[in-house]
């Protein structure tokens, strides 16, 4: 059994050290249907669930340079290790927050090297994700040139159109 223990406490660490972030969660009254939703939520944004033991947790987390206190970590807790879009892991985890209340509860989090709290991680989801800070950036290029077409077009038609009306008036 203490290998089992080992192995657990190295892929732990291992997630630990190869995520960018983590989120850490205490859940309570889920079902299954429920947490294949939380799971499914978080896949989709690239990050993953893991339910494993607070001691186990903890052990992986010192060995990782981590200092987390077991004070942080109230009842059932489940780890949401993001994947590269560490922005769009958090959104995806409070929007099934606020679809399922007083199931899931977002205790903080490590974001960039640093232990955030939870005040922290809901403000952090909040952020714009790459995709949306992208087409942001897109759009603040491309409105100059629209407005540009937009002034253009007027230029060319008032000719066209006092004509059309001078026409129109002596007929």
């Amino acid at each position: 059994m203490r290998e089992e223990k080992n192995l657990l406490l190295e892929e732990v660490k291992e997630n630990i050290e190869s995520s960018p972030a983590f989120l850490m969660t205490q859940y309570q009254g889920m079902d299954p249907n429920t947490a294949y939703e939380l799971r499914k939520a978080v896949s989709g944004a690239g990050g993953f669930l893991s339910v494993v033991k607070k001691s186990v947790f903890l052990k992986a987390a010192q060995e990782a340079g981590m200092t987390i206190g077991k004070e942080q970590l109230e009842g059932h807790v489940g780890i949401i290790y993001t994947g590269e879009d560490t922005v769009a892991t958090t959104k995806a985890v409070f929007s099934f927050k606020k679809g399922n209340k007083d199931t899931l509860t977002v205790l903080g989090g490590h974001f960039e090297g640093k232990l955030c709290t939870a005040n922290e991680v809901e403000a952090i989801s909040e952020l714009p994700t790459k995709d949306e800070m992208r087409a942001q950036f897109l759009g603040l290029l491309e409105a100059p040139a629209s407005h540009l077409v937009g002034v253009m077009e007027s230029l060319l038609s008032s000719p066209l159109s006092c004509l059309e009306n001078k026409i129109q008036k002596d007929s």
